[in-house]
């Protein structure tokens, strides 16, 4: 399966903040969170400016430049599903915090409001949380195009919430040419803020970005995305342990560079401090080519390229990992990361790579750059200095990857991920804040997927995933309890089946709406016993016989408990 699907569907129009809300225990109305959706509020700016708590009983539709205001706080309940609409995007002000504590069993959900099938990476913005940690700009403002998201200071210990067990899917909508939302936005992030057990599924640019700041993170897996999976920038200072990347072969930034780690400690000029110098450790980058089969099978003008790109004066340094699948190995630039490798203040220590080609002949490095970058990285690899030259996916010996929606990225026991054992005698990461593990990469080799720290709240399908009706993490005595179906098929062309039970007696209302509100047909109005179950049949043709247009629409039911709607999609 490939998440690449395009579509030309009509976007979801909401126009009033509740549709339909007034429902029994266990469903979910919607609430439209922001200005609104449609052209005229895309990118208008909505101030949070009290205390706010989302619940997991209602599925928000998240709408424009949505601010938590200074001061403030979003708490977000584990099991919430919050759907973005077109540039929707949540920015948590400088200081503002956002308590996002989803659980294994119940995580948090941004994704696209788009039905399974028709999503696609940049159907809505994504998430920005800024503080006031050190930056080495003055006053900067995120990218994205915001017009209030100034961030940074002089407080490394700032504390900009919690915000873990999440899962963020196809953000990155571009605002202007160059200009899109990551899936997760740090900027000036400081120590205090909680980021851990994070997903970023096919965003519209990088994935994970930190822009200066000293917040730490764990357990971070990233899939498809089109342009970086981690980029550290404007003197970014964390550390980061356990990472998992995969990169779909579909999915690349056709007008760029597709790397694995892309680090800069300036943009455009100048050196100032502090300088970029982010830890990784424990970090599985697998590539695009991420099982033989996919070597040489590439797209036609994809983008993707290094496996890591350093610049700038960054001081990146990645401990006890594997970076595999990019065509090309790392790309070290400028004199100044020369200088900081030289004297071991850039390390790829005990890092594998494997990679399929060579950009200027010489290894899978760019030696054009920097002549001794293959002598270099052949001592940091433990002497293995075969991992410089071109070699296939299978040679570093992962369990499975012939599934990339399936994947099972631990080591085997004869992997040299476990038969060269991780080193920690480094002084980056030896002692404080890493955690001593025997193997390198992110997973440990003898216990199963079912058991490792990705299990429960990942999603590596998200793209067939009915939010409606798996409610991502509601009791299953709740979802029983509906009183109407979602529609099948759906989307449809032009006739759809909708299933109702009715649980007290009375009058049962089923409605077909626009996307306006207005009543398309009415399929259903009569008195019904309880315990009644049937089903309805809507062919998406008005009295003359024409099709309806293609797009969005809604269906209702309403009894004496209350009503309950969902949406549904009429493809011609």
């Amino acid at each position: 399966m490939r998440s690449g699907i395009k579509t030309c569907i009509l976007a979801l129009l909401v126009v009033a903040t509740v549709f339909s809300v007034q429902a029994s225990a266990g469903w979910k109305p919607e609430v439209v969170l922001g200005p609104g959706t449609g052209p005229t509020h895309a990118e208008e700016p909505y101030y949070q400016t009290w205390h706010r708590t989302l619940s997991a009983d209602t599925l928000y539709i998240l709408t424009g430049f949505y601010y938590v205001d200074s001061l403030y706080t979003m708490t977000i309940e584990p099991g919430t599903v919050v759907m973005g609409d077109s540039t929707a995007t949540l920015v948590v002000k400088r200081g503002a915090e956002i308590h996002a504590q989803g659980t294994a069993e119940r995580p948090i959900v941004f994704t696209s409001m788009k039905d399974p099938g028709l999503r696609d990476a940049g159907d809505w913005g994504g998430v920005i949380i800024l503080g006031e940690a050190p930056v080495n700009r003055v006053n900067p403002v995120i990218e994205g195009g915001l017009l209030d998201g100034y961030f940074g200071g002089n407080d490394p210990l700032d504390d900009s919430g919690e915000f873990y067990y999440c899962r963020i899917e196809f953000p990155g909508h571009r605002i202007v040419e160059g200009n899109e939302v990551n899936g997760l936005t740090m900027g000036g992030v400081g120590s205090e803020t909680e980021i851990h057990h994070v997903q970023v599924s096919y965003s519209n640019d990088d994935s994970f970005e930190w822009f200066g700041g000293c917040c730490d993170s764990d357990y971070l897996v990233v899939m498809g995305g089109l342009d970086d999976v981690f980029d550290c920038d404007y003197g970014h200072d964390g550390k980061h342990q356990f990472c998992l990347a995969l990169r779909d072969p579909d999915y690349s930034d056709l007008e760029g560079e597709a790397n694995g780690f892309e680090c800069d400690s300036y943009k455009p000029s100048g050196l100032t401090p502090p300088l970029t110098n982010p830890t990784f450790a424990n970090v599985t980058m697998i590539g695009p080519e991420y099982n033989d089969g996919m070597v040489g099978n590439l797209p036609p003008g994809h983008a993707f390229e290094f496996g890591g790109v350093i610049r700038r004066a960054a001081r990146t340094s990645v401990f006890n990992s594997v970076i595999m699948g990019f065509p090309w190995g790392l790309s070290i630039r400028d004199q100044e990361c020369i200088d900081a490798a030289n004297a071991d203040e850039l390390n790829f220590h005990y890092t594998s790579i494997q990679a399929s080609s060579m950009p200027d002949a010489i290894s899978v490095h760019e030696d054009a750059r920097w002549s001794g970058v293959t002598d270099w990285f052949n001592a940091e690899d433990g002497a293995v200095a075969a991992h410089s030259q071109i070699r296939m996916p299978g040679t570093v010996g992962l369990e499975d990857m012939s599934d990339f929606n399936n994947p099972d990225p631990r080591p085997t026991l004869t992997s040299e991920l476990v038969t060269t054992p991780a080193d920690w005698t480094h002084a980056e990461v030896s002692g404080g804040y890493f955690t001593p593990v025997a193997y390198r990469g992110a997973f440990a080799p003898t216990i199963p997927m079912s058991e490792q720290w990705t299990a429960g709240w990942t999603n590596f399908d998200p793209q067939w995933t009915d939010y409606d009706a798996d409610m991502a993490g509601v009791d299953d005595a709740v979802v029983e309890g509906r009183s109407i179906s979602q529609n099948y098929p759906n989307p449809f062309n032009p006739v759809t089946k909708i299933a109702y039970s009715v649980r007290q007696a009375g009058p049962v209302t089923i409605k077909i709406h626009s996307a306006s509100g207005r009543v398309v047909r009415t399929l259903l109005d009569t008195d019904l016993d309880a315990g009644t179950a049937g089903v309805v049949t809507w062919d998406g043709t008005d009295d003359a016989g024409d099709r309806c247009a293609s797009g969005v629409y809604f269906y209702s039911i309403d009894t004496l408990e209350g009503s309950e709607n969902h949406k549904m999609v009429m493809m011609k």
